[in-house]
């Protein structure tokens, strides 16, 4: 029998797999955040649209992935990771690319980029090796990770010309 189970993460959503699981996540300038813990066979993935939420915003209680500052501490916490040993989780990082060109630029640059350096950030602070990156330029993404293989893939998109 087949345990295999496609677990699509959305916009804004969180997903913990293992055993025959493969989370993915189509993103743009969502910036996906795999987080791997393999000696434990867990893996997790946050499928973020903004960095973090604006200012003098009430806190939320939901354990979103609408904000990176939210959803690697939401994801950790699915996990059962947050005291995982320092180093024993490795993450991946697809997406953030610039999918809308705005003229004039945001002066605070694309939101794609703000997505990537947040998590970029909040990964090293959290002790986490990144082990693959694959994001800006102009193309969608799709990041794979198959729980059962321990492997993760990031197939990139092509834009409609």
């Amino acid at each position: 029998m087949d345990n295999a189970r496609d677990v699509q993460v959305r916009m804004c959503q969180l997903a913990v797999g293992s055993g025959q699981d493969v989370l993915r996540a189509i993103l743009g300038s969502c910036v996906g955040i795999g987080l791997m813990w393999r000696e434990r066979s867990l893996y997790g993935l946050a499928h973020c649209l903004l960095p973090e939420p604006p200012r003098g915003e009430p806190a939320n209680e939901e354990r979103g992935a609408k904000y990176v500052t939210h959803a690697i501490p939401a994801l950790l916490a699915m996990m059962e990771a947050e005291r995982a040993p320092r180093g024993s989780i490795e993450a991946v990082l697809a997406g953030g690319a610039n999918m809308v060109n705005l003229s004039p630029p945001p002066r605070h640059g694309p939101i794609g980029e703000q997505n990537v350096r947040t998590a970029q950030r909040l990964l090293e602070s959290a002790g986490m090796r990144v082990v693959h990156v694959d994001v800006g330029g102009e193309c969608g993404r799709q990041l794979s990770i198959d729980c059962a293989q321990h492997q993760y893939m990031v197939k990139r998109i092509a834009r409609p010309q």
